[in-house]
């Protein structure tokens, strides 16, 4: 097999390996499909300069969110292509897209986070990484906590104050977690479950459960794509919502999930 033969194979090897939903996958394997197809028409394997004027070639007919979608996947595939001792980074340093300055974080409407919660409920039943996503599309939505403080969370950081269980985070620019966000019943029941589930001793609060990542922290930009992937099974698939909208949203609308959590 030729060196380019052996690259698309790396490519599904990364794909398989990812702790996604499958319609996330075929996403990925799409874009990094693309530019194998680019890499084809290369004499030898792609340098940062081939990645730059791939990314200058996307720029010729997509928008800038997706030419950046485009490149974050691509950038992504290098690191762990470089990690795992393939070949060099060829897209370190490699830039995306300038989004515009108007570009804004949208918050979901009420019936939009219910109808969030519902789609998250019904991957619940289904396995292990479902009931994961449930409790933390949930926990997100109710506690508007940003993504670095869920990936920081372990599972020792739940107590009670007051008698109310609550979650201890370590705050933005804190060292410490010394703040804390009340968790309803109805998200603490979420969370229990999903950790009963686990039966493990593991420190994070929220893990991957796919091989060779079994057991590790899930990371942000994990989060971010579970967010993702689920927003846009309920037909929102706009750069404009994100993970981070999730935060907006508790805050918007003062979202207490205590009561509607059982309706959806």
């Amino acid at each position: 097999m030729d060196d380019k033969g052996f690259f698309r194979e790396i490519i599904d090897i990364y794909i398989q390996r990812f702790d996604i939903k499958e319609n996330t996958k075929r996403s990925y394997g799409k874009m990094l499909a693309q530019f194998a197809e680019f890499v084809d028409g290369l004499p030898n394997l792609p340098t940062r300069q081939d990645v730059m004027a791939y990314r200058e070639q996307l720029k010729s007919r997509l928008r800038a969110a997706s030419v950046q979608k485009h490149i974050v996947v691509i950038r992504g595939f290098y690191r762990w292509y470089y990690i795992e001792g393939f070949g060099p980074n060829a897209a370190e340093g490699v830039k995306g897209m300038k989004i515009e300055s108007d570009f804004k974080r949208e918050s979901l409407s009420l019936e939009a986070a219910i109808k969030l919660l519902n789609r998250a409920k019904r991957y619940a039943s289904k396995s292990i990484i479902g009931k994961r996503d449930h409790a933390l599309i949930a926990l997100l939505l109710t506690t508007g906590l940003r993504t670095i403080e869920v990936e920081r969370a372990d599972v020792d950081d739940i107590s009670f104050v007051d008698e109310t269980k609550v979650l201890y985070i370590m705050g933005k620019g804190h060292d410490e977690k010394d703040a804390y966000v009340k968790l309803s019943p109805e998200v603490y029941g979420l969370i229990e479950e999903y950790l009963i589930e686990r039966q493990d001793e593991y420190k994070p609060l929220f893990i991957n459960h796919t091989k060779p990542y079994q057991g590790t922290r899930l990371r942000t930009r994990m989060i971010s794509m579970v967010v993702k992937e689920m927003l846009r099974d309920i037909g929102i698939d706009d750069p404009k919502y994100s993970a981070h909208s999730l935060r907006h949203t508790a805050a918007s609308l003062a979202l207490d999930l205590g009561g509607d959590l059982d309706a959806a």
